[in-house]
């Protein structure tokens, strides 16, 4: 009978360790074997050191704003910019939800309501982070990392997507921007 609850506890958390394990990549583990999803590049789905071919100013450098840039100092970045009233705003808050729970630890997020008193912020974010260069749309999903560059120097690398992506896609992006970070975060300047 005093077993019972031990044992319990410990079906708890081997369930917990193979949940983990199943969603990518467990928390333990060093990233020196993952294998990135997204490459460098400039089409819709790599990521992006400058403006990607889809974008207005497609191959020009990006303006980052200080706050992204001292935050990579620390961890990968990322950034929802989203309103109240938008169905794909609310599905992408909740597709959000368990990537977050699994690798927030690895991340700085940043929740940016596009309304209200959030509007301003939410407008520099967009306008330096769209990937089209047209119309702001919410939601914009954002993540941003260090990569080596086409030179090998390290820069910052960012990716974009408009409206709601599946958990999926964002873990992939997740994943991806904790390894290259935790690849790059020691030679970047």
């Amino acid at each position: 009978m005093h077993n019972r609850p031990m044992n319990l506890m410990l079906l708890l958390v081997l369930a917990a360790m193979t949940s983990q394990a199943l969603n990518g990549i467990a928390l333990s583990e060093d990233w020196s074997s993952y294998q990135p999803a997204h490459a460098l590049g400039l089409d819709e789905g790599d990521w992006w050191t400058v403006y990607p071919s889809q974008h207005a100013d497609s191959g020009t450098s990006v303006d980052h704003p200080s706050w992204v840039t001292d935050a990579l100092k620390k961890k990968p970045v990322i950034i929802l910019v989203h309103s109240s009233t938008c169905k794909p705003c609310a599905e992408q808050m909740e597709n959000l939800k368990e990537p977050l729970a699994t690798f927030g630890s690895y991340l700085d997020y940043y929740d940016i309501l596009g309304e209200g008193s959030g509007l301003e912020k939410a407008t520099e974010i967009l306008s330096v982070y769209n990937p089209t260069g047209g119309m702001l749309y919410v939601p914009t999903t954002i993540f941003i990392t260090l990569i080596k560059g086409p030179d090998g120097e390290v820069q910052v690398a960012w990716h974009s997507q408009i409206d709601a992506m599946s958990v999926d896609q964002i873990n992939a992006y997740i994943e991806d921007s904790i390894y290259y970070y935790q690849q790059n975060a020691a030679e970047w300047r």
